[in-house]
């Protein structure tokens, strides 16, 4: 005689030679199984302390992405700072766009007051600034004076490496200098650009977007790459003079204090011999604080929830479920009671 089994098992059985009834049994089977996990686990109860506790630790496992997102900006900004590169920081970008159409006009007016025959070192070292602009600025050799938009790549430059060094001071000359040297840099570039135009157009599509290297500094592998180019072609220029340079940065550097973007200040570093030091205004300080403060939050570190994502209620609640990306703060019991009325 035959003995029974202990435990009944199934007779698993060619999926193909299931009928369709038995299928679909099992089919009905899976659904309920998806159903009964749910939103919040295996065989949930949305009305239970537990779930309200796993909804809990996700609220706090974003408030952690928020502040992972924090420290990677503050991290970026300090890095930023160490290198002299503001300028590539979020706050960096946006004073540039403020003060660039400003600047450009103080710019055209400076220049038209030079070419009236006004005096001064400072004055007339502005006509090196018109060997930074293409020969389309000029008609007949006279320089056209009621577009001050011509001036707004000399601006970027300038407002450029004046904001890379404004969070610490810097002496009047060494800036003055590095404004001066950026410029003619510019005017050569401008002047290879008319004379080798296919040449030019080369290089600057070599120097666009992912070209570059991403673990170098930018500004400066551009420089060197123009350089070589240009002494490789025997482009034909005539190098400014330091004193040139110092007086045309000095004037650059006196634009920005009328903007309000910096101001110099005199120290005695012994009893005979005094520094001029240039510095961001205590205004310009507080914005850049202003706008780190609001902006820091705003690029949290995504990660993958712990929950599944919210039903999208409108356009601003769903998804995560924290206040940074819902228009309203909701608790725990709140975001369990509006899940349950979704899947209700």
């Amino acid at each position: 005689m035959q003995q029974e089994p202990l435990v009944n098992v199934p007779n698993y059985r060619n999926k193909n030679s299931m009928s369709t009834s038995e299928q679909k049994t099992l089919l009905q089977q899976q659904l309920e199984e998806l159903v009964k996990v749910g939103v919040g686990g295996k065989f949930k109860n949305q009305n239970t302390e537990d779930y309200v506790a796993k909804i809990e630790e996700e609220i706090a496992f974003e408030e952690a992405m928020i502040r992972g997102g924090i420290n990677r900006y503050q991290k970026l900004i300090k890095d930023a700072v160490v290198d002299s590169q503001e300028s590539t920081t979020l706050y960096g970008i946006v004073l540039q766009q403020k003060y660039i159409t400003e600047l450009s006009e103080l710019i055209n007016d400076e220049v038209k007051t030079m070419t009236s025959g006004v005096a001064g070192n400072r004055q007339t070292a502005l006509k090196l600034l018109c060997q930074c602009l293409p020969k389309s600025a000029f008609i007949n050799e006279e320089f056209i004076t009621n577009n001050p938009n011509v001036w707004d790549t000399v601006s970027l430059i300038a407002l450029k490496n004046v904001i890379d060094g404004i969070s610490a001071e810097t002496t009047l000359n060494k800036l003055a200098i590095k404004l001066g040297t950026a410029l003619m840099l510019e005017a050569k570039i401008t002047i290879f650009k008319d004379e080798e135009k296919e040449k030019y157009n080369q290089v600057a599509k070599r120097l666009t977007g992912k070209n570059i290297p991403q673990n170098a500094n930018r500004y400066l592998y551009k420089r060197k790459v123009w350089t070589y180019c240009m002494n490789k072609h025997n482009l034909q220029f005539d190098d400014w003079s330091k004193e040139n340079q110092l007086h045309l940065g000095v004037k650059i550097v006196s634009y920005c204090e009328n903007l309000g973007l910096v101001k110099h200040q005199n120290r005695k570093s012994n009893k005979i011999k005094t520094i001029c030091y240039v510095e961001a205004t205590p205004k310009i300080i507080e914005e850049i604080k202003n706008f780190n403060i609001k902006n820091e939050a705003l690029y949290p570190k995504y990660l993958p929830m712990l929950m599944p994502p919210r039903e999208w209620e409108n356009p601003f609640v769903g998804g995560y479920y924290g206040k940074k990306h819902n228009y309203k703060q909701q608790s725990a019991k709140e975001i369990s009671k509006s899940i349950n009325k979704e899947n209700n």
